[in-house]
């Protein structure tokens, strides 16, 4: 098998952990009777995956949701239960990447928004002292609001291998929704299913294994 040079992580249930079901918990609260229309409607239009691939501002997005029912929310309202997502992310990831880029080229890449990135960023200052965790932790980032393509398009695995110049053979990328690491497969991307809430560090472990590396 072609040895392993690079290494894609996902964030969200990968190296951050999150409350996936805590936005609809939030949102129902705020709308109410209406979130189930609301929610339908704003997926047919595809208002979230716009909002993650940067097609409208924060500033549209948080308007939308704000005056999406007749009882009026405040900005804060809506950016708090946007961002009840979140969790932690421990210590110990933080250095099991350190680690992995003494041997590999290690990227993120993730389906994410403006307002998630912004929490994210002042989380890492406030929780770990770090206003520097991208440049820090990774040879490259791709946010899916900056590169305006998501996941599991084809286009962003074929933007990822082109912009950073990898070998799909010699790429592993660890996701935990399997229709992104399929879509990976496709182009030749070694794809590795981590199910959320299980330690990305033993599965790390695991493939470097044969390299004699621990994490």
């Amino acid at each position: 098998m072609t040895p392993v040079k690079n290494i894609i992580f996902d964030f969200g249930n990968v190296l951050f952990d999150l409350d996936l079901p805590a936005i609809e918990r939030h949102f129902r609260q705020l709308f109410g009777k209406n979130f189930d229309a609301v929610n339908e409607k704003l997926r047919c239009t595809r208002f979230f995956e716009l909002y993650e691939t940067g097609g409208i501002s924060t500033e549209e997005f948080v308007a939308t949701l704000r005056t999406a029912t007749d009882s009026l929310l405040s900005e804060e309202q809506v950016v708090a239960a946007w961002n009840s997502i979140f969790i932690d992310m421990p210590k110990h990831r933080f250095d099991m990447l350190l680690q992995l880029r003494q041997r590999y080229q290690v990227f993120l890449l993730s389906n994410i928004n403006d307002l998630h990135a912004n929490w994210i960023d002042a989380y890492m200052l406030r929780q770990h002292g770090m206003d520097d965790f991208l440049t820090r932790h990774f040879d490259a980032v791709y946010y899916s609001h900056l590169i305006r393509l998501r996941k599991p398009d084809r286009e962003i695995y074929e933007y990822v291998l082109a912009d950073a110049e990898l070998v799909a053979e010699e790429t592993v990328f660890f996701d935990d929704l399997e229709v992104n690491i399929e879509a990976a497969k496709q182009l030749g991307i070694r794809g590795v299913l981590h199910p959320a809430g299980r330690e990305i560090g033993e599965a790390v472990s695991a493939l470097v294994s044969d390299r004699r590396s621990t994490f």
